[in-house]
């Protein structure tokens, strides 16, 4: 068991609990440890899988395509990548230019530098999580920042607090750069977000690096009409092989090409054939479908456990991702606990993502696990409490630092 005085958060922030299973292989939602013990994963690795860990096509027509491809090339500039940038401006026709990069928090930290160098103005209005750089760790997200950042302004989904900002910053501010949160915040937060950017002159950024390429074909913002100037995707771009990019406008994009965004690794051409490759599978597998199909299934099983043992849960969200709220934090982490004792793999908060591999046996498995998880977390916490609007702002507080007047300024949407 690490020491979490020593290691604090290098142990995947759950110290207690995830941080001391030693994972040896997996194979669609499914995984074993070094003991020998299966997990079944409620979090699709991050969501950086949607296709399942250790999928047999995408394996297959990789390493055969690898057979005919470059591994390591001399530039980034290459034809993998080209034919890469050409599916992604298909896919989000209004962001005709992409840059690539290699992991989520790489692609939000290009996107305030593209905004900043297109405006020529310094300060960046945010809400949501955006990755580990320090740029990110600002308050809410660190009370403790390693380097304060004066121009990094979090209005945590309160849009009084973000009117206030865009007065006091009047001139001053790039862009407001927004995570989307669908299971507790509605696309009428970013379509009001959208026109607030536009009155004040400001670019509007979203991070989509989460729910960009599950949410729905096109993303979170072409499915609700919203017109970003930059929008940031990750995970599902190459199932599971470190890609990010950056997508925006022909205007907004102007700020890249008097930003320096180099990047060593770009020169990694299997990247790019997995990239190309994954989006041939979500197109021929109709994977975004899928996915809304096993997440609709999995959130049924959960809802039906909980009634049938009488638990006070709330499921919130979308069929392909979506969030459970307990009683409390407490209730919460005893229930995480307890699902990982019997081999779900899931942490609280924490969001629940389909895979395209949840199959019959794993529904199998998990029905049993899940009865036996809740049988004990029972005997852990008082079942006679509810989960009422205080447990759902705390839960939005913890999970996406949000303030209470945000969470329930929303409740039309969650409720």
């Amino acid at each position: 068991m690490l020491d979490p005085v020593v290691t604090g958060y290098l142990t995947e922030w759950e110290r207690e609990t995830r941080s001391s299973i030693v994972f040896r292989s997996a194979k669609g939602a499914m995984a074993e440890d070094i003991d020998g013990k299966t997990y079944l994963d409620m979090t699709s690795c991050s969501g950086a899988s949607p296709l399942g860990s250790n999928d047999p096509v995408f394996k297959a027509r990789l390493a055969q395509a690898m057979e005919r491809e470059t591994d390591v090339l001399p530039s980034p500039v290459s034809e993998q990548r080209q034919r890469l940038a050409e599916k992604m401006a298909t896919m989000f026709p209004d962001h005709p230019r992409v840059f690539f990069l290699r992991t989520g928090s790489c692609a939000t930290e290009a996107a305030v530098r593209i905004a900043r160098h297109r405006t020529g103005r310094p300060v960046i209005l945010t809400a949501g999580f955006h990755g580990w750089h320090d740029l990110f760790q600002q308050h809410p997200w660190s009370n403790n920042p390693p380097a304060e950042d004066r121009h990094i302004q979090d209005f945590q989904y309160d849009l009084d607090i973000l009117e206030r900002q865009l007065v006091e910053n009047q001139g001053r501010v790039a862009g407001i750069f927004f995570t989307p949160e669908p299971s507790v915040f509605p696309p009428e937060l970013l379509q009001k977000i959208s026109r607030m950017a536009k009155l004040h002159g400001v670019l509007l950024i979203v991070d989509e690096v989460l729910c960009g390429l599950r949410y729905a074909k096109g993303g979170y913002c072409q499915q609700h009409g919203v017109k970003a100037d930059l929008i940031t995707l990750a995970k599902g771009i190459a199932q599971g092989v470190g890609l990010s990019a950056v997508v925006g406008t022909a205007d907004a994009m102007e700020g890249a090409d008097r930003a320096y965004l180099g990047n060593t690794y770009l020169r990694e051409n299997r990247a790019f054939v997995a990239g190309n490759l994954t989006q041939e599978l979500f197109e021929e597998g109709q994977i975004v479908a899928r996915l809304a199909e096993s997440g609709a299934a999995l959130k049924e099983l959960f809802l039906l456990s909980f009634e049938r043992n009488a638990i006070p849960a709330r499921i919130l969200g979308s069929d392909s991702m979506f969030d459970i709220v307990l009683p409390s934090l407490s209730h919460g982490r005893a229930f995480a606990q307890r699902c990982l004792q019997h081999g779900i793999y899931i942490g609280y908060p924490g969001k629940y993502m389909s895979n395209a591999a949840m199959d019959d046996a794993f529904f199998r498995a998990l029905q049993p696990a899940l009865e036996r998880a809740l049988a004990d977390y029972r005997k852990d916490q008082d079942m006679t409490v509810q989960v009422t609007e205080a447990s759902v702002v705390e839960y939005c507080a913890k999970a996406f630092h949000a303030t209470e007047h945000a969470c329930l300024s929303n409740k039309h949407h969650w409720a």
